[in-house]
């Protein structure tokens, strides 16, 4: 036991809460609880639905058995968890934000308030990259790609360096992907649900081929760049969820999973009714496919 943690215990739970966080050099807590998500053990189920948008937890929040008796909390750095039963299994639902670094905050302090294996499936949204219409929700079962900006691009003077990283994709947990198409499939029907490759972006702007003449991106290129790729679909927290699922030594199993709100390719986009029917059929569909899977 370290010095600190011994004075704590003398001490007693005052000087406990006093202190802003008790370890700086693992996952930090502060009285117990970690320190983005703001839980604790027992606050947080094994069977997880993973959401950027915080009104999208809400909405699927109310299929719970008993949506009112929910545990809720939202955290001083924007996390919100929701947890409750599905079916009579304990699941929770949290809105994590967007990008990669909400993603690794939320994956990684779950993992540290848990026991046991945990099952995460994200239900996110998207920009479309092939004529599939928006509406429709993309399965993440060829995995996902990470397309990063490369700093040394940027740099003063000449430079041969690619301006973008593309990594190989990172794969879904199989079972738990099956279960989750099945669900999503008998919901919302064969013509909406899509199974393809899911590219993720460390920026919603650069790194997504948008062009902003504010700024020297160098991405004028980059949608024609990875289009050999045959990708789909395009967000910003995917790769993240599915590659520390497979760095977390196999406690964690994860599928990813995001409605077309947009199509990157014809400029069209999701009505506001079709995007909130989405999320409360699909979000149920995903629930009951979480709820359904064995944990081992």
């Amino acid at each position: 036991m370290s010095v600190t943690a011994v004075l704590l215990q003398l001490a007693g739970a005052s000087a406990l809460s006093s202190l802003y966080i008790s370890d700086v050099n693992r996952v930090p807590l502060a009285d117990g609880c970690v320190m983005h998500l703001g839980l604790k053990q027992g606050q947080l189920a094994q069977r997880i639905v993973s959401v950027g948008s915080l009104s999208r937890a809400q909405t699927i929040r109310q299929s719970f058995d008993d949506p009112d008796a929910a545990f809720e909390l939202t955290s001083n750095r924007g996390f919100t968890t929701f947890t409750g039963t599905m079916r009579g299994v304990p699941v929770s639902v949290v809105a994590t934000g967007m990008g990669f670094p909400m993603m690794d905050f939320f994956v990684r302090e779950a993992r540290a308030v848990t026991e046991g294996p945990l099952v995460i499936v994200r239900y996110g949204s998207c920009g479309g990259l092939s004529d599939v219409e928006p509406g429709c929700v993309v399965l993440n079962t060829p995995g996902s790609v990470a397309v990063r900006r490369n700093y040394d691009a940027f740099g003063q003077g000449e430079t041969s360096a690619d301006p973008y990283m593309i990594s190989q994709p990172v794969l879904p947990d199989p079972k738990v992907a099956a279960s989750v198409c099945e669900r999503l499939t008998a919901a919302l029907g064969d013509s909406r649900v899509v199974e393809g490759l899911n590219l993720s972006c460390d920026s919603f702007y650069s790194s997504q081929g948008r062009i902003d003449e504010h700024f020297e991106d160098k991405n004028g290129a980059l949608l024609d760049q990875v289009s050999s790729l045959e990708a789909i679909s395009m967000e910003m927290e995917s790769f993240q969820l599915l590659h520390l699922a497979a760095c977390s030594k196999g406690s964690i199993r994860a599928c990813t999973s995001a409605i077309i709100a947009a199509s990157r390719l014809s400029g069209a986009a999701i009505t506001n009714d079709m995007l909130l029917e989405t999320e409360k059929v699909g979000g149920r569909a995903i629930l009951e496919a979480v709820a359904q899977v064995e944990i081992d």
